[in-house]
């Protein structure tokens, strides 16, 4: 694999009515892709852990709420 001929290269043109156009293009060799893929893989693992921890420590407030309200 010769990393210099086998690149893949994407591009976009977006225009906002008169006054705004926007150009962006970017291109990348395999072993690029590869990192950008392990990168986007580890942020959206890491998403889910934090709403798997939140989601707990909601559930314990509401049980902590529920419990003081109860005549001991």
């Amino acid at each position: 694999m010769r990393l210099s001929k086998d690149r893949q290269t994407a591009s976009a043109r977006v225009k906002l009515g008169k006054w705004v156009e926007l150009d962006a293009r970017t291109d990348f060799s395999p072993p690029g892709l590869v990192a950008v893929g392990l990168l986007v893989s580890g942020i959206l693992l890491s998403t889910s852990v934090l709403v798997t921890a939140a989601g707990r420590v909601r559930t314990r407030r509401i049980q902590a709420r529920e419990n003081r309200s109860l005549p001991r």
